[in-house]
């Protein structure tokens, strides 16, 4: 096995460990990978290997269309960090629900509000825990009740073609759906 001061030296900061043939191994998979013509590897980062820059349903220099992200469908989310619900990669039946609305709705967050507590109030922890469990809770029964497999905060989602319908926004279901 190759070490990392072997590898980079004694300033090894970005050391790959690999073991003896590994180097190999990996060279003839990047070659077999060029002489199919396949990209690289597509991650969220969206490039492809020649610097091509994928967008969903961009047209590419050779006059193709970019691929959509695995599993979008007609679908695209633009922020997965919003997403409370479902996989953000392999979706096509999203909502979206406005959180702020939800929680005011929350009783326990309600309290958080009426006494004015902040970050360094024990309670407040207690409360935020129990009103964040409540909004989970309700957003998955929401979800599953309306066949959905994704849902986000508003403004997270947009359609990826033209084609399809506008996503449905289910705050007020949620809201029903609280305990």
């Amino acid at each position: 096995m190759v070490t990392a001061t072997q590898a980079a030296g004694p300033d090894a900061r970005h050391a790959v460990f690999l073991p003896r043939g590994g180097v190999l191994l990996a060279l003839v998979l990047v070659l077999f990978a060029g002489l199919l013509g396949a990209p690289a590897a597509v991650a969220d980062g969206t490039e492809l290997a020649d610097g091509t820059e994928l967008a969903d349903g961009t047209e590419l220099a050779d006059g193709t269309e970019s691929p959509v992200r695995p599993g979008v469908g007609d679908y695209a989310c633009d922020d997965p960090a919003k997403v409370y619900y479902g996989n953000h990669r392999l979706f096509q039946r999203p909502a979206v629900v406005d959180c702020d609305r939800v929680y005011a709705s929350i009783p326990e967050y309600q309290e958080i509000l009426r006494r004015r507590l902040t970050d360094s109030d024990p309670h407040y922890h207690i409360l935020l825990q129990k009103a964040t469990k409540r909004f989970s809770a309700a957003v998955k029964k929401m979800a599953r009740d309306s066949n959905h497999d994704l849902v986000a905060q508003s403004g997270a989602v947009r359609k990826a073609k033209d084609s399809a319908g506008d996503v449905p926004d289910r705050t007020d279901e949620v809201v029903r759906a609280l305990d």
